[in-house]
Formats: structure tokens, sequence, C-alpha cells
């Protein structure tokens, strides 16, 4: 699809993610696949977004996105123990549920607040090793395809702003997550197609040639 190495790791970690969570990660993609496919761009200019509160992504992909941004928030996190930033124009949001887990690990505190498909105000609070993911009942403002997102290195600062759940739908710890990979993965078969097709484009076929040059898992898992 044009992601270079370690870009397509963090992708398919995300993807991965909301498989496994029951997030339907597989659909998303293959949603997907038409507009991100050989368009890859993940392309941040810092100087644009030095010191600012609100970060556009002009319609691109979280999948592109959503890692290299993450390392900044995570170095402006640690510079100033607290920060809220907010991303518009983002035609992904579900895809912040996997980042903001991925980069939890790295603080006490993670939030993120965006509005779902069905226009719910939805979020997700970590701290520590300990997810919940629902429908809030807040009245902080959040506008479609507008992500809010909130970091800080002491889960008891003042500076955050609670986030109360109308419905919890789904948390997760070290316990539920050792239960989700025993049941294993489970996609929609019209989805796996999709993505079969493009996996397809990374097969060569078996022969001496191919065989002498590398093709083949050997030892490898891949």
């Amino acid at each position: 699809m044009g992601f270079p190495y370690g870009a397509d790791e963090d992708a398919a970690y995300m993807v991965t993610w909301l498989e496994l969570y029951k997030f339907e990660g597989i659909k998303q993609l293959a949603k997907l696949s038409k507009k991100i496919d050989k368009k890859y761009n993940a392309r941040i200019n810092v100087d644009e977004i030095k010191s600012s509160a609100i970060i556009d992504l002009f319609n691109s992909c979280l999948l592109m996105k959503g890692p290299g941004l993450f390392d900044y928030f995570y170095q402006n996190t640690i510079k100033n123990k607290n920060l809220e930033v907010t991303l518009t124009n983002c035609i992904d949001p579900i895809f912040i549920i996997p980042l903001t887990q991925k980069f939890s690990e790295k603080f006490e505190y993670v939030s993120a607040i965006w509005k779902s498909n069905q226009n719910k105000k939805m979020g997700i609070k970590i701290i520590g090793n300990n997810s919940t993911i629902g429908e809030l009942k807040n009245n902080i403002e959040i506008f479609n395809k507008q992500i809010l997102l909130q970091f800080s290195t002491n889960k008891k600062s003042t500076k955050i702003k609670k986030l109360s759940f109308f419905k919890v739908k789904h948390k997760i710890n070290k316990i539920i997550e050792q239960k989700n990979l025993n049941e294993s993965l489970n996609p929609k078969t019209k989805d796996w197609k999709i993505i079969s097709k493009l996996a397809n484009r990374t097969f060569v076929p078996e022969s001496e040639v191919s065989r002498k040059k590398g093709a083949g898992g050997g030892d490898d898992n891949d």
C-alpha cells in the first residue's frame, strides 16, 4: 500500500488491535484502502503545529500521521507535564484508540474524545494498565472529525478534564487482553477478501530462482 518499513508495522498494530478488541479493524482498513493505497504521507511540519492547541490533519489518515504526531506529543508532555490538543479534519478517529493505548505506557494518564459514526460522543480514558472506553455524558464540546486529546505525567493533575461515562462499552486490562487472544481473530469474509488482494501483491511465484533470491519464509514467520 506504499507504507515504508516501520510505518507499516505501526499501521498493522493499530488495525490488529482494533480487530482483537472487537472494533472491526479489518473492516476499517478495507473501507480506507482505496483512499490511502499508495498515497502514504506522514509528513508533519513541526513549525506549523508548534505551540498550537489545534492541529489540522487535512483529511489525512491516522494510520499515516498518528504515530509521528504521538511521538511529538510525547516529547511535549514530558517537557510540560501536561498536554491538551485538538485534532481536526480526521477521517478515521477510531484509530485514536490503539494509538492512545500504545502510548499510555509512557504516561500516567491519557484520554481522547471523538464523535462516532452514529454521532455519539465517545471517549477513552487510560490510567496505568486499565482502559475504559464508552459513550460520554460530559458537556465537553466536540465536533465531527475532531479528537480532543489529553496527556499527563500525573494522573492526579488538576489540569485534567474528568471524563464521565454514560455507557461503558469496553474495559481493557491484561486479563481481558489474554482472553481475547485466546478467542483468536475472526474478521468478516468480505472485508478479509479486500485485504487479501492487497496482501497478494507481496507474494512471488514459487520457483528455484525465487528461492535462491530469498523468497519463502524459511525459519521466519513472516
